[in-house]
């Protein structure tokens, strides 16, 4: 009698798992990689907005307020930066803390990293410890953990507290400031807090 060969069921079983192991192994190395992609343009749209910062504060002996630093339309930094980038996941405009002044002497630019393991990845900064990497003027304060601040915003000509919205993370709109009267810039349709989703 001839014996028959076949692969068995278990064979079969074994195969599929192993090629299922590789296929999530693939996954995982993947999403790391579009991940650590990710932070590289953060890092790279920080280190620009922060050039065009300093030439903006050279030349009107203040930093930016809030409406200026928003990425829609993105063109309050011009001619020393032609559009303001984005966060490249969320599409929102990067947290810009400043000196709670009509005239900043400081200012502070926080951001949230996908990449845990990221060695710029501090961890826990800013507003609710809600950020990964802080940068800023050289007499800023520390980028530390702090408490919610309280964040107002323009929506219909009226100066109103806007939330803090720990997905994006980060107030609700933009533009915001940290003062009750708004520095008296609600008027304007330009000023208008705009919700960045």
């Amino acid at each position: 009698m001839k014996k028959q060969s076949g692969v068995t069921l278990i064979e079969i079983i074994i195969v599929i798992m192993l090629i299922a192991i590789l296929v999530l192994i693939a996954i995982a190395y993947f999403r790391a990689q579009a991940y650590k992609a990710n932070d590289a343009r953060r890092k790279a749209d920080i280190k620009r907005i922060q050039i065009a910062v300093e030439e903006y504060e050279k030349d009107h002996e203040c930093y930016p307020l809030p409406e200026q630093m928003v990425c829609d339309p993105g063109t309050g930094l011009r001619p020393y930066l032609d559009k303001i980038p984005c966060d490249p996941i969320t599409n929102a405009s990067y947290y810009y803390d400043y000196q709670n002044e009509v005239c900043p002497s400081w200012y502070r630019l926080f951001v949230n990293l996908e990449f845990i393991a990221d060695d710029d990845d501090s961890g826990s900064l800013g507003p609710d410890g809600s950020y990964d990497l802080c940068s800023g003027s050289a007499n800023a304060p520390s980028c530390s953990l702090v408490e919610s601040e309280s964040f107002y915003g323009c929506k219909a000509g009226t100066c109103i507290p806007v939330y803090w919205d720990s997905s994006r993370p980060g107030p609700e709109c933009d533009p915001n400031y940290q003062n009750s009267s708004c520095y008296g810039r609600c008027g304007p349709q330009a000023n208008e807090c705009k919700s960045w989703n």
